[in-house]
């Protein structure tokens, strides 16, 4: 968490692996060794310099993000090393079911070295059980791992072994919940323990060692008058011996509403407030205990202090209490580090609006206090369009600056009661409490997306933002803050299906569509084991032989009950859910297996097209998956094209490129799916080392009525021939089209009205009478 940024691009290095001969206003250019059009080599230009201007900018940002890192760093390096107590950073460390087994040191403080007497560099990314080897015989762990599993923070005392050199002989734990792990705070009660032990009983005090020592001590009588204070005492709470001492109780130094909430007592006069108050906080010791607990010290100038107070009685020869000890503390500093600690673990980190676990909290309050008054409780659940594209497009650091603004914009869209949080990605949730009618629900919706309308200034870009929100409305339609929020995101879904850039108001219809989604994905968990899926093949033309060049493969899915489920509604889901892994390897082993004996089969040296989605190439494994699929198949990697879609090429990181090369090193081909529908330009292309382009099917079917359409076409074929990229197009279902395409020289073409796809048992059966030369003459 503390680990320094990631090292944005070196913008110059990226210049230097740009062509230097691209000239713009000359007829013909060289570029990588390809003579360009001029009205080719004008664009690649163009791209370039635009190019050049997005590098730079980029790396402004990215220098301001990084900037604005490292001083969050440095603030809390500095809270953290400024501390008195011990402080350190816990990961836990999980076995192959997911329990925590230890926790791996991620970051001390200088006081935590002391306090143990190791260097940092020596607990630093080691194991708790490594730097304390009794930890599971205290129970500590056990503790800690319930903290990290049920969000509950943990105070405890222990007292510390002899034989581990420590320089405490007490200490105390405070531990949250941190991510996947925890902060600790540790307190050195060393001294505390040994002034209580000293101090059992007040006859026995030598006044130098109750005036001098280090802790505020306070003794009282049996009713709680003041009897004796020392000089830490009076430093503390501002107030001389001679103001208290005989002449005021103890609780003049404590929160009357605080002793009061502690009694549940109702208060009738100040003596009765005395009385109450002074018996809770000795409550524990006239029992025989030490009563340990933290109060609010009020002061003499009325300021507030927070405090640790330990009580003990004093006790007569005869055992009976004739009075009390109370040694007392300031934990500020140590609170407001919790406090810190708490706001790193409860909000999100990038917008600083409430994570996801405080949100359940306050949403679960809310409705407990529109129940109790009457009132209702509007959840919206927002989710930005499209914002997974334009974070692939532009890079993860413009994502961020936008999800940043969108945060502001929804704080200044709403009132300061409401709750604003992000709760993942690029959703975010509003509660609004206290609304009064439907109606309210509405404007304030329509509020929220049209602050979003502006566009946002990103580097030289602007863009634009729309949101899609699902609202509920408690009582309306649900009775607890669970369901709330589960039904504001089925809302949210049909805004989305309904077009994006709207509202839609949770109704009972959306009840069915919901249930159908979850049966759904119940069901697709089952799907791969039983055997349900499947893979048909369409086949590829090439457009100047009229021979079958390859197949792509396509996923179906044939449910007993749902029928054949459209791929366009069960992928998403596959993919939101993250079961298109799975799915993806026994699409990458049936694909080569069945692509290998249909080669056989014709005859053919077929190329076995396999789409890759952004998440399946996320996939560590992944280049090890397609490995294991050829070698298993016995398809040459030659054969296999891995088709991705041109906006996973925007992620311009390393470790994209490293991956796709190391796919490229198999042997394996790379294309490009659905060509000019993102933001590509053909420096990527040549960045990529891409084998061929698939120009999307929506330009192939407007490229008969639409001008513009027919350029794009024109365009992307003439710019791949010059980069030596071969072009595909896809979705071809008349003999206009492919007239269209045979005209501007495309290389092959799939479609309806070539071919349909169909199972590998049907595919060569269905190719019986096809005669490619003869479809392309009568063309």
């Amino acid at each position: 968490m503390f680990d320094p940024p990631t090292r944005p691009w070196n913008w110059q290095d990226r210049l230097t692996s740009l062509p230097a001969c691209v000239a713009i206003g000359k007829l013909s250019h060289t570029y990588h060794g390809v003579v360009l059009s001029g009205v080719a080599a004008t664009s690649v230009a163009a791209t370039s310099l635009t190019l050049i201007g997005w590098l730079g900018w980029r790396e402004y940002k990215c220098r301001m993000l990084e900037k604005r890192r490292e001083e969050e760093q440095t603030r809390f390096i500095g809270a953290a090393e400024a501390s008195l107590d011990a402080f350190s950073l816990l990961d836990a460390i999980r076995d192959g079911s997911g329990r925590i087994i230890d926790f791996r040191i991620h970051y001390v403080n200088h006081n935590a070295e002391a306090l143990v007497g190791i260097s940092r560099e020596k607990l630093l990314g080691h194991s708790l059980c490594q730097v304390v080897p009794d930890i599971e015989k205290s129970r500590r762990l056990d503790r800690y791992r319930e903290v990290v599993e049920t969000g509950v923070p943990m105070v405890e005392e222990y007292p510390v072994p002899e034989h581990t050199g420590w320089q405490a002989t007490w200490v105390r734990y405070q531990a949250v919940k941190l991510g996947d792990g925890l902060a600790v705070t540790c307190t050195d009660i060393s001294a505390i323990k040994e002034a209580q032990a000293r101090f059992e009983d007040l006859v026995e005090f030598n006044d130098s060692i109750f005036q001098h020592a280090p802790f505020s001590i306070i003794a009282t009588d049996v009713s709680g008058m003041v009897t004796a204070m020392n000089i830490a005492a009076e430093k503390l709470t501002g107030y001389s011996r001679n103001e208290l001492v005989g002449k005021a109780s103890l609780t003049i130094l404590h929160d009357d509403r605080e002793l009061a909430n502690a009694t549940r007592d109702a208060i009738a006069s100040d003596d009765s407030v005395n009385t109450a108050g002074f018996e809770v906080l000795s409550a524990g010791a006239r029992e025989g205990e030490i009563q340990e607990k933290e109060w609010t010290l009020i002061k003499r100038d009325g300021g507030r202090t927070p405090i640790n107070l330990a009580m003990r009685a004093v006790t007569s020869e005869n055992g009976e209490i004739s009075g009390f000890v109370g040694i007392a503390f300031d934990i500020t500093e140590r609170r407001q580090m919790l406090q810190y600690v708490t706001h790193l673990a409860s909000h999100d980190q990038l917008t600083g609006l409430v994570g996801r676990a405080l949100l359940r909290d306050k949403t679960v309050e809310a409705v407990e206090r529109a129940r109790r008054y009457g009132t209702k409780v509007a959840v919206f659940v927002i989710d930005l369009d499209q914002f997974k594209r334009i974070n692939d497009s532009l890079g993860h650091t413009s994502g961020d600056q936008i999800l940043i603004e969108t945060a502001g914009r929804l704080r200044r869209s709403t009132r300061s009661s409401d709750i604003v949080a992000r709760v993942g990605g690029d959703e975010f949730v509003v509660v609004m409490p206290d609304i009064t009618s439907v109606a309210d629900v509405e404007l304030c919706a329509l509020n929220l997306i049209a602050r979003m309308s502006p566009e946002i200034q990103i580097d030289e870009q602007l863009v634009n933002v729309t949101l899609s929100i699902g609202v509920c409305i408690y009582p309306d339609f649900a009775l607890d803050a669970k369901h709330l929020l589960k039904r504001a995101d089925s809302a949210m879904y049909a805004a989305k299906e309904s077009g994006r850039n709207q509202y839609q108001i949770f109704s009972e219809s959306m009840l069915k569509e919901t249930a159908d989604r979850l049966s759904m994905e119940h069901a697709l968990r089952h799907a791969l084991a039983n055997s349900e899926l499947n893979l048909h093949y369409q086949p590829q033309i090439s457009l100047t032989t009229g021979l079958i060049t390859g197949v792509e493969a396509l996923l179906r899915w044939t449910h007993p009950k749902l029928g054949n489920v459209p791929p366009a509604q069960f992928i998403p889901l596959a993919e939101e859910t993250g079961l298109i892994v799975s799915i993806g390897e026994w699409v990458f082993m049936t694909a080569c297996r069945e692509g290998k004996a249909l080669q056989d089969e014709m005859g053919a040296d077929l190329t076995i097209s396999v789409n890759l989605s952004p998440r399946q190439f996320q996939q560590r494994n992944l280049v090890q998956v397609i490995e294991h699929a050829l070698a298993g198949s016995g398809l040459a990697a030659r054969n296999l094209e891995i088709e991705i879609t041109e906006n996973l090429l925007m992620v311009n990181s390393e470790g994209n490129l490293e991956k796709l090369q190391q796919i490229r090193e198999l042997g394996v081909r790379i294309s490009i799916d659905d060509f000019g529908t993102g933001f590509c330009s053909f420096s990527y292309l040549l960045q990529y080392q891409v084998d061929r382009l698939k120009i999307d099917q929506s330009f192939i079917k407007q490229a008969g009525t639409d001008p513009n359409a027919a350029a794009v076409v024109r365009t992307i074929i003439a710019m791949s021939h010059g980069l030596a990229i071969r072009v595909v197009a896809e979705g071809v279902e008349s003999e206009e089209q492919l007239r269209f395409l045979m005209r501007r020289r495309c290389d092959e073409a799939q479609g309806n009205y070539l071919g349909f796809p169909v199972s590998a048992q049907e595919f060569v059966s269905s190719l019986q009478g096809y005669n490619g030369i003869g479809v392309l003459q009568n063309i």
